[in-house]
Protein backbone atom coordinates (compact mmCIF):
# COMPACT_ATOMS: atom_id res chain seq x y z
CA UNK A 1 0.00 0.00 0.00
CA UNK A 2 1.24 3.49 -1.44
CA UNK A 3 -1.06 5.75 0.19
CA UNK A 4 1.48 8.86 1.09
CA UNK A 5 3.00 8.50 -2.76
CA UNK A 6 -0.72 8.54 -3.83
CA UNK A 7 -1.69 11.26 -1.59
CA UNK A 8 0.92 13.15 -2.68
CA UNK A 9 0.26 12.69 -6.53
CA UNK A 10 -3.02 13.92 -5.66
CA UNK A 11 -2.77 16.85 -3.95
CA UNK A 12 -0.24 18.25 -7.04
CA UNK A 13 -2.58 17.53 -9.54
CA UNK A 14 -5.12 19.02 -7.03
CA UNK A 15 -2.76 22.34 -7.00
CA UNK A 16 -2.50 22.36 -10.92
CA UNK A 17 -6.33 22.36 -11.25
CA UNK A 18 -6.27 24.79 -9.01
CA UNK A 19 -3.84 26.89 -11.02
CA UNK A 20 -6.26 26.55 -13.81
CA UNK A 21 -9.24 27.90 -12.21
CA UNK A 22 -9.78 31.50 -12.91
CA UNK A 23 -10.62 33.25 -9.77
CA UNK A 24 -14.30 34.55 -10.20
CA UNK A 25 -15.31 31.01 -9.89
CA UNK A 26 -13.89 30.36 -6.31
CA UNK A 27 -16.52 33.83 -5.67
CA UNK A 28 -20.23 32.76 -4.73
CA UNK A 29 -21.79 36.13 -6.36
CA UNK A 30 -19.16 35.70 -9.53
CA UNK A 31 -17.80 38.53 -11.21
CA UNK A 32 -19.40 42.05 -10.75
CA UNK A 33 -21.48 43.67 -14.44
CA UNK A 34 -22.01 46.50 -15.79
CA UNK A 35 -25.24 47.11 -17.39
CA UNK A 36 -24.90 49.35 -20.56
CA UNK A 37 -28.18 50.73 -22.04
CA UNK A 38 -31.14 48.24 -21.29
CA UNK A 39 -30.33 45.14 -22.71
CA UNK A 40 -26.43 44.25 -22.52
CA UNK A 41 -25.25 43.24 -19.49
CA UNK A 42 -21.02 42.92 -19.72
CA UNK A 43 -19.02 41.03 -17.19
CA UNK A 44 -16.30 43.11 -15.90
CA UNK A 45 -13.85 39.99 -14.90
CA UNK A 46 -9.99 41.71 -16.04
CA UNK A 47 -8.66 45.13 -16.49
CA UNK A 48 -5.85 47.01 -15.88
CA UNK A 49 -6.22 49.51 -13.57
CA UNK A 50 -5.21 53.27 -14.66
CA UNK A 51 -5.01 56.16 -12.67
CA UNK A 52 -7.28 59.19 -13.91
CA UNK A 53 -7.15 62.80 -12.30
CA UNK A 54 -10.62 63.96 -11.58
CA UNK A 55 -8.73 67.56 -11.56
CA UNK A 56 -10.20 70.73 -10.36
CA UNK A 57 -13.34 70.12 -12.27
CA UNK A 58 -14.17 66.90 -10.53
CA UNK A 59 -15.09 64.75 -13.71
CA UNK A 60 -13.61 62.02 -15.41
CA UNK A 61 -12.64 62.68 -18.71
CA UNK A 62 -11.95 60.29 -21.81
CA UNK A 63 -12.18 59.30 -25.83
CA UNK A 64 -13.33 56.42 -26.88
CA UNK A 65 -11.96 55.32 -30.56
CA UNK A 66 -11.89 52.15 -32.38
CA UNK A 67 -9.71 49.70 -32.83
CA UNK A 68 -8.12 51.78 -35.97
CA UNK A 69 -7.94 54.96 -33.84
CA UNK A 70 -10.98 57.02 -35.29
CA UNK A 71 -12.91 58.31 -32.72
CA UNK A 72 -16.74 56.56 -31.65
CA UNK A 73 -19.56 59.23 -31.77
CA UNK A 74 -22.60 58.62 -29.78
CA UNK A 75 -21.69 55.39 -28.41
CA UNK A 76 -23.58 55.04 -24.31
CA UNK A 77 -20.59 55.45 -21.60
CA UNK A 78 -21.35 54.21 -18.12
CA UNK A 79 -19.59 54.50 -14.80
CA UNK A 80 -19.76 52.65 -11.88
CA UNK A 81 -18.44 53.27 -8.86
CA UNK A 82 -17.50 51.05 -5.99
CA UNK A 83 -20.20 51.76 -3.65
CA UNK A 84 -22.03 51.01 -7.08
CA UNK A 85 -23.95 54.36 -7.95
CA UNK A 86 -23.63 54.67 -11.61
CA UNK A 87 -22.86 57.49 -13.97
CA UNK A 88 -24.22 57.61 -17.48
CA UNK A 89 -23.34 59.49 -20.84
CA UNK A 90 -22.75 59.14 -24.42
CA UNK A 91 -19.92 60.51 -26.70
CA UNK A 92 -19.45 63.41 -29.02
CA UNK A 93 -18.95 63.54 -32.59
CA UNK A 94 -14.63 63.39 -31.75
CA UNK A 95 -15.28 60.03 -29.43
CA UNK A 96 -14.76 62.41 -26.30
CA UNK A 97 -17.20 61.37 -23.02
CA UNK A 98 -17.15 63.53 -19.41
CA UNK A 99 -18.70 62.70 -16.07
CA UNK A 100 -18.96 65.57 -14.46
CA UNK A 101 -19.38 65.71 -10.70
CA UNK A 102 -17.15 62.36 -10.39
CA UNK A 103 -15.87 61.36 -6.65
CA UNK A 104 -12.33 59.99 -6.03
CA UNK A 105 -12.64 55.86 -6.00
CA UNK A 106 -12.55 53.01 -7.75
CA UNK A 107 -14.59 52.51 -11.42
CA UNK A 108 -15.65 50.37 -13.87
CA UNK A 109 -16.22 52.24 -17.15
CA UNK A 110 -17.84 50.29 -20.21
CA UNK A 111 -19.24 51.63 -23.61
CA UNK A 112 -20.95 48.71 -25.80
CA UNK A 113 -17.62 47.01 -26.84
CA UNK A 114 -15.28 48.00 -23.81
CA UNK A 115 -14.42 48.86 -20.40
CA UNK A 116 -11.37 49.74 -18.39
CA UNK A 117 -11.14 49.38 -14.77
CA UNK A 118 -9.75 52.95 -13.40
CA UNK A 119 -9.05 54.71 -10.16
CA UNK A 120 -10.22 58.32 -9.69
CA UNK A 121 -8.11 60.38 -7.54
CA UNK A 122 -9.11 64.20 -6.19
CA UNK A 123 -7.16 67.55 -7.61
CA UNK A 124 -3.47 67.28 -5.99
CA UNK A 125 -3.57 64.03 -5.07
CA UNK A 126 -3.17 61.76 -8.10
CA UNK A 127 0.14 59.79 -8.48
CA UNK A 128 2.52 61.10 -10.93
CA UNK A 129 1.90 59.01 -13.82
CA UNK A 130 -1.97 59.42 -13.52
CA UNK A 131 -3.43 60.66 -16.83
CA UNK A 132 -5.88 63.55 -16.92
CA UNK A 133 -8.28 61.44 -19.23
CA UNK A 134 -8.87 57.49 -19.82
CA UNK A 135 -8.01 56.46 -23.30
CA UNK A 136 -10.70 53.39 -24.53
CA UNK A 137 -10.35 51.56 -27.53
CA UNK A 138 -13.49 49.43 -28.93
CA UNK A 139 -13.49 46.14 -30.06
CA UNK A 140 -11.76 42.88 -29.04
CA UNK A 141 -10.59 42.74 -25.71
CA UNK A 142 -6.79 41.41 -25.20
CA UNK A 143 -6.65 38.81 -21.83
CA UNK A 144 -3.19 38.38 -20.70
CA UNK A 145 -2.49 35.64 -18.07
CA UNK A 146 -5.10 33.10 -17.45
CA UNK A 147 -8.15 32.04 -19.45
CA UNK A 148 -11.16 30.45 -18.24
CA UNK A 149 -11.17 26.73 -17.47
CA UNK A 150 -14.06 25.61 -19.77
CA UNK A 151 -11.77 27.16 -22.64
CA UNK A 152 -8.43 25.52 -21.97
CA UNK A 153 -10.86 22.31 -21.95
CA UNK A 154 -12.20 22.92 -25.52
CA UNK A 155 -11.27 21.51 -28.90
CA UNK A 156 -8.11 20.22 -30.13
CA UNK A 157 -6.69 20.40 -26.42
CA UNK A 158 -9.84 18.33 -25.48
CA UNK A 159 -9.36 15.72 -27.72
CA UNK A 160 -5.62 15.57 -26.87
CA UNK A 161 -5.82 15.20 -23.09
CA UNK A 162 -8.77 12.52 -23.81
CA UNK A 163 -6.28 10.44 -26.13
CA UNK A 164 -3.13 10.58 -23.65
CA UNK A 165 -5.57 9.44 -20.75
CA UNK A 166 -6.52 6.72 -22.85
CA UNK A 167 -2.86 5.55 -23.42
CA UNK A 168 -1.23 6.54 -20.33
CA UNK A 169 -3.92 5.17 -17.88
CA UNK A 170 -4.08 1.25 -18.97
CA UNK A 171 -0.36 1.64 -18.68
CA UNK A 172 -0.24 2.97 -15.35
CA UNK A 173 -2.70 0.55 -14.32
CA UNK A 174 -0.97 -2.53 -16.39
CA UNK A 175 3.10 -1.50 -14.75
CA UNK A 176 0.98 -1.63 -11.18
CA UNK A 177 -0.47 -4.57 -11.58
CA UNK A 178 3.33 -5.97 -12.47
CA UNK A 179 5.07 -4.72 -9.66
CA UNK A 180 2.50 -5.47 -6.92
CA UNK A 181 2.84 -9.09 -8.11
Amino acid sequence: MRTPQNLGSFAAALACINLLMPLHLLHASGPPTVQIASKTTRNITQSITRDVTLGRTSEIRGQLVDKNGKPVADSIVVAVHADKSSIQTVSDANGRFRFPGAKPGVYQIASERSYQLCRCWADNTAPPAASKQLLMVEGDQTFRGQRPFGELLSGPVLIALIIAAAIIIPIAVHNNNKSAS
